[in-house]
């Protein structure tokens, strides 16, 4: 049987989507909206997930893909939760689901930018990233769980990510780079066809304010993202207290995301190079300007296994790997 469309969500799909994700994932896929018919009805109608789906000819789901909200304020959504039914592979349906959700639902919301983060356990999705336009700018070292590839066997450690964007309406801005990072982040910035004006930093914390932000912890995934809004004179401590908070549930994977719109994100750079953090890539548009990823693994990152497609993905892979083993040498009294 072949798949005859490729459409946006309908509430008629929700079990069919569950089903699918069950038939290819077991209970293993870390984002549990998916296996919930109502919860993803709800996400889809509030516009929280944009889901596309791939039918038959009698309605059945064998395809799925979707774009997730990760900011509300600038509406950046991630693409994510792609997958389709072993029978129908081979027949370019993921393509044309993540090109419906790249394209249409981008001109449906006016969407500025689309986050992707294809799986580095295979090429066949960096292709097809690459095919639609896609900009490597980083690298999220050990980010999937073991457990989302064990039905499949498609992988037998965690699994790595590139960092990515789709950029459709690109906005001139004006970073401040960490000076330990400038050569890298000019180097990432060249290859994704923006404008940047790069301004001087302060090696120094704020004398006063706190820092202010928020730590997302994926329990399953073992996996917490903290987004800082704020560089505050207390940023060692707020960092210090919110690991502290993921550790006791048990988080192996530790991310940051700092805004290069504040002139302090070198010094908080900085502070969290001396705990370990490494490199991790650019956030364009994250902050209303851009963002800087570092990010900690408690694990040993098997970098043999990383399959990568394009030169720029090996060479942003490169500079992953040597802050890795850098700031593993570095002193520490985080936890």
């Amino acid at each position: 049987m072949q798949v005859t469309e490729i459409d946006f969500f309908r509430t008629d799909d929700a079990p069919g989507v569950a089903r699918l994700f069950r038939q290819v994932y077991g209970e293993g896929y870390p984002i549990d909206i998916y296996y919930h018919p109502e919860r993803l009805i709800e996400e889809n109608t509030a516009g929280r997930v944009l889901s596309s789906v791939a039918r038959t000819q009698t309605g059945e789901v064998v395809g799925h893909d979707a774009l997730v909200l990760l900011d509300p304020a600038t509406r950046l959504y991630e693409n994510a939760a792609g997958v389709v039914l072993p029978g129908f592979r081979g027949q370019g349906v993921f393509f044309h689901l993540m090109k419906h959700n790249v394209f249409d639902y981008a001109k449906r919301f006016s969407l500025q930018e689309i986050l992707g983060e294809p799986v580095c356990n295979h090429l066949q999705l960096q292709k097809m990233c690459l095919q639609l336009g896609y900009r490597e700018t980083g690298m999220e070292v050990d980010l999937m769980p073991a457990a989302a590839y064990t039905k499949e066997q498609s992988a037998h450690g965690r699994v790595s990510v590139l960092l990515g964007y789709f950029l459709h309406k690109p906005v001139l801005r004006t970073v401040f780079l960490p000076p330990v990072y400038r050569d890298e982040l000019e180097y990432i910035y060249a290859g994704m066809g923006v404008e940047r004006t790069f301004a001087g930093t302060n090696r120094e914390l704020p004398a006063t304010g706190d820092s202010q932000g928020k730590i997302d912890t994926f329990v399953f995934a073992q996996v917490a993202r903290i987004s800082i809004h704020r560089i505050g004179s207390d940023f060692e401590t707020f960092i210090l207290r919110l690991e502290n908070e993921a550790c006791d549930k048990g988080t192996e994977i530790f991310q940051v995301w700092l805004p290069l719109t504040s002139p302090f994100a070198s010094a908080a750079t900085d502070i969290l190079r001396m705990h370990g953090y490494f490199i991790g890539g650019l956030l364009p548009e994250w902050f209303d300007g851009d963002g800087l990823l570092m990010q900690k693994v408690k694990c040993e990152t098997d970098w043999g296994s990383i399959a990568l497609y394009s030169e720029h993905a090996k060479r942003i892979a490169d500079i992953v790997k040597s802050d890795q083993e850098i700031t593993k040498c570095t002193p520490s009294t985080a936890p």
